[in-house]
């Protein structure tokens, strides 16, 4: 059995990653909005791999 992929990190960063590795920072790439095909710049508040401010976002 092959393990999982992270999607969302895997479309964002154009390579498979792999579950079983961290999930990787996105924060500061860009990526296409599947909707409005505009670009969308990831931020610290969006990246799952920062750790979030207590009370808040990001």
């Amino acid at each position: 059995m092959r393990p999982g992929l992270w999607l969302v990190a895997g479309v964002v960063l154009g390579r498979p990653v792999p579950v079983t590795d961290r999930y990787p920072h996105l924060c500061g790439t860009t990526a296409t909005a599947t909707i409005t095909g505009q670009p969308y710049r990831y931020r610290a508040r969006d990246c799952a791999a920062c750790p979030q401010r207590p009370g808040g976002r990001g």
